[in-house]
């Protein structure tokens, strides 16, 4: 991709537009011959745009290669960023699910803690209770086993008060064994979720290191393809330019055909309504069907106008111009049927989209089959305005212009239908 558009050959043909555009000459109505210096002059400047054109249009494939290569290359970058996203995004996921086991061993933690804590104040609790009693024993008198044994007065009340002391001893003995296993159980628990939060954390931690690479290595390869798309944003303007560029030549060579025309048939070029210019305002456009009987689809008929067309596959975005000043009569937009068909679809009589443009002195002209027509009933247009875009709608086999010039009329169909080749010239 290291091809950049030949910026000598984008200055040559900027001059040579402006400079032809400069010299097209007006003229009388007088016929001219061939050898005349200004047709001479005129057909070299035709010449020389053909070569300029086609320079820049060798320029353009060779940059469309670049531009088809470009977007390869992008897209491919683009697969390796959603391939990396996705990654960074598996990698969020596990450490969400991490943060909620920790959150979920931290809050048991913290449950053991607590429980622990509970079972150290029953002890002190317990222990508190025991001597509370033996301090009221001894306050009472009765601090000892064996004083309690002497004060019984028969022997059933002796074995009673024994067996009372040793299950007295027997049970605090027991309450306090009790707690402290209790506390010795929730010390193993805490220890194993303290390792169990440990190792959580170790996996997080591990998973946010890689994580982290996978972002770096993203943002690396973010980078290649911002370099990727500014180069290919720089080589589409370049390739739209060159292709502006061949536009105006083929334009301007059309306009020159024109002039060339008018001049070796004694047309005026200041007379608006005889001076009509070609529609398709393209150097390649051609008369693909003339006005007379024809034979389509099998069915002889009578073609009211004449069908132009242009070589290429992008005739769909071609503009279509006023071929002179005038009035718009009738615009419409009724026909969805922009596609290529070997019948009528009916719309608007067979003329799809289309327009009708009075262009004085009795002359009006249809533009047919349009993908979709600019202009609005009453508008008024001045020549060389666009007016809609080439298309294939109504009754058309491929997409092309069916221009028809009617005369001593007021808009209706039944009027004189005219040649157009005697009022315009198609290269």
């Amino acid at each position: 991709m290291t091809m950049t558009v030949n910026k000598r050959i984008i200055s040559l043909l900027l001059a040579l537009l402006f400079c032809v555009t400069l010299v097209t000459p007006a003229f009388a109505a007088d016929k001219v011959d061939e050898n005349d210096s200004r047709v001479v002059a005129m057909r070299e400047q035709i010449e020389k745009l053909k070569k300029e054109k086609e320079e820049a249009r060798q320029k353009r494939q060779a940059l469309e290669g670049e531009i088809n290569e470009a977007s390869a290359t992008a897209m491919q970058i683009q697969s390796e960023v959603y391939a990396l996203q996705a990654e960074v995004n598996a990698y969020q996921a596990e450490i969400n699910a991490l943060n909620s086991q920790i959150e979920v061993v931290q809050q048991e933690l913290d449950e053991t803690e607590d429980a622990m804590d509970n079972q150290k104040l029953q002890i002190e609790a317990t222990q508190e209770l025991l001597a509370q009693r033996l301090r009221a024993m001894y306050m009472a008198g009765n601090v000892s086993t064996i004083e309690l044994i002497f004060e019984a007065d028969s022997f059933e009340n002796l074995l009673n008060r024994i067996e009372l002391v040793k299950r007295i001893t027997k049970h605090d003995n027991q309450i306090v064994k009790d707690l402290k296993d209790d506390i010795k159980e929730l010390e193993v628990l805490g220890e194993k979720l303290a390792d169990d939060k440990a190792t959580l954390q170790d996996s997080k931690d591990e998973i946010v290191a890689s994580q982290a690479e996978v972002k770096a290595a993203k943002q690396k390869v973010d980078v290649k393809l911002a370099t990727v798309e500014s180069y290919l944003s720089k080589l589409s303007k370049e390739d739209a330019q060159l292709k502006e560029l061949e536009a105006q030549a083929e334009e301007q060579q059309a306009a020159y055909g024109q002039t060339i025309y008018n001049m070796l048939n004694g047309i005026s070029e200041g007379d608006g309504s005889a001076n009509l210019i070609c529609p398709v305002p393209y150097g390649n456009a051609y008369i693909s069907s003339p006005f007379g009987t024809r034979t389509l689809n099998g069915r002889t008929s009578t073609h009211y106008g004449i069908d132009i067309t242009m070589g290429g596959a992008d005739q769909y975005d071609k503009r279509i111009i006023a071929a002179g000043s005038g009035t718009v009569l009738i615009s419409s937009n009724a026909c969805g049927h922009n596609y290529k068909k070997y019948s009528s679809c009916g719309c608007n009589g067979g003329y799809g989209n289309y327009c009708v443009i009075d262009h004085g002195n009795g002359v009006i002209a249809y533009y047919a089959h349009l993908t979709t027509s600019y202009v609005s009933v009453g508008q008024v247009v001045n020549q060389g305005d666009t007016i809609g875009i080439m298309g294939c709608t109504g009754y058309s086999t491929g997409a092309h212009l069916h221009f028809e010039i009617r005369t001593n009329t007021s808009g209706a169909r039944s009027a004189t239908a005219v040649n157009p080749s005697n009022y315009i010239h198609v290269p």
